[in-house]
């Protein structure tokens, strides 16, 4: 009895030692904690952002060990906005789904929806609209134009029948911008086609002219007006007949715009009223002029385009205005989620093609494709990132490398957003420090990781091409061959180790590119005699002759012929004799500048087959899986023919052989399927 009440004593005398630390202990941890919110707060109002995160990081991982305070809660909101600023969408979307678990419904209305606002802009920058469209519908009260947004977000998600929902619920609205803008969006859900039981186009169009009136009326501020009537003008140009109607409503919000003195406004309708209609080249060289000075490099480079469109001027100067827009998206790069944008840029890099082989200026027509090559490049990094890989053992350093490329990408993504809404002129300077920092460190890393695999620098920042580089490079017994179909004018390029041979023919493009669709319809067909068909096929004649010419000739002396196109088409069926595929290697290539990459590549991995109606998706593929072989089908494959041709091709290529060769290998094994393959399919690649 005494040793248990000894015992007693001891264990009450050392609860009275380990209490009173205890407690000292949990108050320092809240006041360290207290400690490293107000140093982030104080971070924060010095835009010292990585510190401020550093602080965030640290607090919130102490503050959190026992669940999510509101003070902790508080705390992510403020470091999503961050992340936001600083284009750090991995941290962003992590951050958001923390809120969203441990706090959604206790977060104040306010807090919620900068937040989810924040984060549904992220999306979109990524071109991810449908989880950007998700985040919006999140909002407990949206305004009005609020679910303008999400039901932006879902017609570019292709979720045609919901965006139009809220479209038509807008629709219906008493505020004029928010209807004009509710009837414009089910005029974009209209035109594609694709629902039944809409109001014709043109009544559509009619309603949305007869409201613009009263939105100029509004007793609104004049942002609003003028974002209302940019939407409507957006949608009214789509049709061809209604484009002075848009190039009013236009007119109409620059009037506004420079009433209320706002001149980046002013001058980005400038360009967009112009654009339509009038197209003079008096206003696109004063507002490239105002573009440049105020650091809105993207708006530079469009109106540098327009200005090279100007058929009224000399082709010295549309040639030079469009080497200086191509020179800019050189230094800025336009994402591949700017789909409007890159249509204007290969429209340019294609114009300037026509101007340059017209003038007989035939270098200079090799210099600008392989800058249009090196545009594309640098797309298809940015696009494919997420399959980068590096050998087992440093995925902190891959990991780090796919999140940069993707924040750099988004970021200018958002500077492209900034003059399409016409707002957030404020955050360009913020932008432009966090994606000079990001191509810093990205540097850094790439360094690091060519230690690990040389290839790594080369596929990550791609080089501009030149004409005596692709020389020293191929072989001589390889020829690389381009084909520039344009309106008016087909311009055909062969480049080999000793020559540079063009020929031009003026045919209406579109008569060539409906001629090779007929080619691949009969490919399509697969008919057991295709080979006699199309060895006298009058479309396959016509295409050789015409694009061809004299560089037919010349063909002979070479074994390899690669072709270059942002369209993949049967190539390999031309030829003014037999087939160039019949004696022949050929190979298909996205642009010039990968033939420098796969040249010394083993094939060593698997054998994927691709729709030739997507060789961009085959190009992404190639750059981060050099050593699979890759081929083009001009038929659709079912999924037993993909397992028994890939089986039959693997056969083939184990002594070794090129892509071509594996073809006609294939061609000595039994069955209709081996013995057409070489010519449906087609190797993707530098052999």
């Amino acid at each position: 009895m005494k040793t248990v009440r000894s015992l007693c004593l001891r264990s009450l005398l050392s609860l009275c030692f380990v209490l009173p630390l205890f407690s000292c202990s949990h108050q320092g941890q809240d006041a360290d904690t207290a400690s490293l919110y107000e140093e982030a707060a104080r971070f924060y109002r010095l835009k010292k952002y990585p510190d401020a995160l550093d602080r965030y990081d640290r607090a919130l991982a102490a503050d959190t060990l026992n669940g999510f305070s509101q003070k902790a809660l508080d705390a992510l909101c403020r470091k999503s906005r961050i992340e936001f600023l600083t284009g750090r969408y991995s941290g962003a979307f992590r951050t958001w789904d923390a809120i969203r678990r441990h706090g959604g419904k206790t977060l104040p209305d306010s807090l919620h929806t900068a937040v989810a606002l924040d984060t549904g802009r992220m999306y979109a920058e990524l071109g991810m609209y449908g989880q950007a469209a998700s985040v919006m519908a999140s909002l407990r009260n949206p305004d009005a134009w609020q679910l303008f947004d999400e039901a932006r977000l879902l017609f570019r998600a292709g979720k045609i029948i919901d965006a139009l929902r809220i479209y038509t619920r807008l629709s219906t609205s008493d505020d004029n911008a928010i209807k004009i803008s509710g009837l414009s969006g089910i005029l974009d859900c209209a035109l594609t086609g694709r629902v039944a039981g809409l109001d014709t186009p043109d009544n559509l169009a009619g309603k949305i002219a007869m409201i613009s009136g009263r939105v100029t009326k509004m007793n609104a501020s004049p942002e609003v007006k003028i974002k209302a009537l940019r939407i409507a003008a957006k949608s009214l140009q789509q049709m061809e007949k209604q484009r002075p109607n848009a190039s009013y409503l236009l007119f109409r919000a620059l009037a506004i715009a420079q009433e209320a003195g706002y001149p980046r406004l002013v001058a980005i309708l400038q360009y967009e009223s112009n654009n339509i209609i009038v197209r003079k080249p008096d206003t696109y060289r004063s507002v490239i002029e105002y573009f440049g000075q105020r650091n809105m490099p993207f708006a530079k480079v469009a109106a540098l385009f327009m200005l090279g469109r100007s058929v009224e001027l000399p082709p010295a100067e549309r040639i030079e205005a469009y080497r200086l827009g191509l020179a800019a998206c050189q230094h800025y790069g336009i994402p591949a989620t700017a789909t409007d944008y890159v249509t204007l840029e290969r429209e340019a890099a294609g114009e300037l093609g026509d101007l340059l082989a017209a003038e007989r200026r035939y270098i200079e027509l090799f210099d600008a494709s392989a800058m249009a090559d090196y545009l594309e490049q640098r797309r298809l990094v940015h696009a494919g990132i997420a399959g980068f890989r590096l050998p087992p053992g440093h995925e902190a350093v891959q990991n780090e490398i796919i999140e940069l490329t993707r924040d750099i990408s988004g970021l200018l993504q958002r500077k492209i957003n900034i003059l399409e809404d016409g707002t957030g002129f404020a955050l360009a300077p913020v932008v432009d420090k966090a994606i000079r920092e990001k191509q810093g460190r990205l540097i850094e890393l790439i360094a690091e990781a060519s230690k690990v695999d040389s290839a790594v620098s080369e596929r990550l920042q791609p080089r501009l091409l030149t004409l005596r580089t692709l020389q020293k490079h191929l072989r001589s017994d390889e020829a690389l061959i381009r084909f520039f179909v344009r309106d008016s004018l087909s311009t055909s390029m062969l480049v080999s180790s000793r020559e540079l041979q063009i020929v031009t023919a003026k045919v209406p493009g579109a008569q060539v590119r409906d001629r090779f669709a007929t080619l691949r319809q009969r490919l399509a067909s697969a008919s057991p005699n295709l080979e006699a068909i199309l060895a006298d096929d009058d479309d396959r004649r016509w295409l050789s002759d015409t694009l061809l010419q004299s560089m037919g000739d010349r063909l002979s002396d070479y074994r390899h012929i690669i072709f270059v196109s942002r369209t993949a088409e049967p190539f390999h069926l031309l030829g003014r004799g037999p087939m160039l595929g019949t004696d022949h290697q050929v190979s298909w290539l996205f642009s010039a500048g990968e033939s420098l990459l796969y040249v010394a590549v083993k094939p060593q991995g698997d054998i994927v087959f691709f729709d030739a109606s997507s060789p961009e998706k085959a190009a992404i593929y190639k750059l981060f899986h050099p050593g699979d072989q890759l081929f083009l089908s001009w038929k659709p494959m079912q999924e037993n023919e993909h397992v028994s041709l890939k089986q039959l091709l693997k056969k083939a290529s184990e002594s070794g052989a090129s892509g071509s060769d594996i073809l006609k290998k294939a061609v000595q094994h039994a069955g209709p399927m081996g013995t057409q393959a070489w010519l449906w399919l087609g190797p993707y690649g530098a052999e």
